[in-house]
């Protein structure tokens, strides 16, 4: 008879987790942005409000930004004292860490009900990636080049992003009511909300959202509720993208009998340092940002030549809305499952939706890379980015390699029970303990997972274990 004991398990986790998330803090942003993309200039005004209660916090905010004041709204218009945390670890290299406090007599933080930061930032116009421009592009870049500007908010803290000492927890997720003014602008976009053609709009959603944004002067094309902002592509190539990306999203729900929400959003951003034919892609729920050049850029999605590596990548950062939105990172284990996982999903589904061929084409490129990987651990001893070795080739080769062998090793069915186990917690702080536990609670037989977890989980020979179960050639 098999034992009720996992299934119990399961159910205590899930419920653990659901609690927890009855009982979160959404904090919301309302104010003011007066953009220039000619001279690179961010002018806002904005309000915190609905913050948890705690003295244990810092205010992020990008590094590049000056501050006016902060302010108590609630106490009136004297402005707060505030002061620089150096000791904020965990903060992002674009970033300052600030908190406010009553007065130079008595430093004690604390964290006003309703903070308002009022602020300017200026930024380099890179008018030509090949002008010169000796900067470098990433994510966290808050890039202006004359008919646009871009920022993220995960990572550039363009908008004062409250980070919870004591829980851990960044809240770059918000909900929103901004008004967006930008006289160089034709187009205003914040992700989360469709885009409007106008200098000035109102932005509003009630849904927490990454405040990601993209302003300028492009077109904009959409179709059954899938946008794409300045693509480049042509009409025929349009329709195969709006068709392909319903496939996927149509594919992700029905197997994890989740839908999508919100509008799925495609956006390409020329990057500000020289290309030399390079590019990145990122998530911001529900918007896939494209920042290339030349082959890697959107408009180049169907080109014969990479069109497997770019709907791979689609299939990847749409992925992110299971493991990455509804599952979110939390302790840096959390990156592993929230990049591993989507990077193994994008591969099963290449294999069920595109074909063996262009699966295993993939697969040797990822083994072929994961010879340049050295000094890094195993799942169970991960506990800081060194742990990786080299981050890229850990969450986006070695992790997804080992999800693989563990798929063929338990079965599609256990495989994927164990990923809504994962999906259902919702939880924002995602750590090896939840990895574990709910394996543990997915796969049934005690011998298998003891086998597992021995050779994949707590291994240093992981690898060459997963190797030898996906038949390296």
């Amino acid at each position: 008879m098999m034992s009720t004991k996992p299934v119990i398990l399961f159910i205590a986790i899930i419920l653990s987790f659901l609690t927890s998330r009855a009982q979160e803090i959404l904090p919301v942003i309302k104010g003011n942005v007066d953009i220039s993309i000619k001279k690179g200039t961010m002018s806002c005004d904005m309000i915190l409000s609905n913050l948890p209660n705690t003295d244990k916090y810092v205010i992020r905010l990008n590094a590049g930004m000056n501050i006016y004041y902060f302010k108590d709204v609630k106490r009136g218009p004297k402005p707060l004292f505030y002061d620089v945390d150096k000791r904020d670890s965990v903060q992002t290299d674009e970033s300052k860490s600030y908190y406010v406090h009553e007065n130079r007599g008595n430093p004690a933080r604390y964290l006003p009900q309703e903070l308002e930061v009022k602020y300017l930032g200026m930024y380099p116009v890179v008018t030509d990636s090949t002008s010169g421009y000796e900067g470098e592009d990433w994510r966290g870049n808050i890039a202006f080049n004359s008919f646009s500007i871009r920022a993220d908010g995960f990572q550039s803290n363009w908008y004062p992003v409250l980070y919870d000492i004591s829980t851990k927890k960044q809240y770059e997720r918000l909900k929103y009511d901004l008004t967006i003014t930008c006289e160089d602008c034709t187009v205003l976009f914040v992700n989360g909300s469709v885009p409007v053609k106008a200098k000035s709009a109102q932005f509003i959603s009630d849904i927490p959202r990454e405040l990601a944004i993209f302003c300028g002067d492009f077109e904009t094309a959409q179709h059954n509720g899938v946008w794409l902002l300045n693509s480049g592509m042509k009409k025929e190539d349009q329709d195969k993208l709006y068709a392909l990306a319903g496939t996927y999203q149509a594919y992700y729900s029905k197997k994890f009998d989740i839908p999508y929400k919100g509008n799925l959003t495609f956006l390409h951003a020329a990057t500000v340092a020289n290309p030399k034919e390079w590019g990145f892609n990122f998530y911001a729920d529900p918007t896939t940002f494209n920042v290339a050049d030349g082959e890697y850029s959107l408009a180049s999605f169907f080109n014969s030549g990479n069109s497997t590596k770019n709907k791979q990548s689609m299939a990847h950062e749409l992925a992110h809305y299971y493991f990455g939105t509804l599952l979110k990172p939390g302790a840096e284990f959390g990156h592993v499952m929230e990049e591993g996982f989507a990077e193994y999903l994008s591969f099963y589904l290449t294999f069920n939706l595109e074909g063996a061929a262009p699966y295993h084409d993939l697969l040797q490129v990822k083994f072929d890379r994961l010879q340049n990987l050295h000094h890094y651990k195993p799942f169970s001893l991960v506990k800081t980015e060194a742990d990786y070795g080299n981050r890229e080739y850990y969450l986006y080769y070695y992790a997804p390699v080992i999800f693989l062998a563990i798929q063929k090793e338990i079965g599609e069915q256990v495989m994927w029970r164990w990923l809504k186990a994962m999906v259902a917690t919702k939880s924002d702080r995602t750590d090896y303990n939840l990895f574990l536990d709910t394996f543990n609670s997915s796969v049934t037989d005690p011998v298998l997972r003891k086998k597992i977890i021995g050779n994949y989980f707590t291994s240093d020979n992981a690898l060459q274990n997963a190797k030898d179960e996906l038949g390296e050639k």
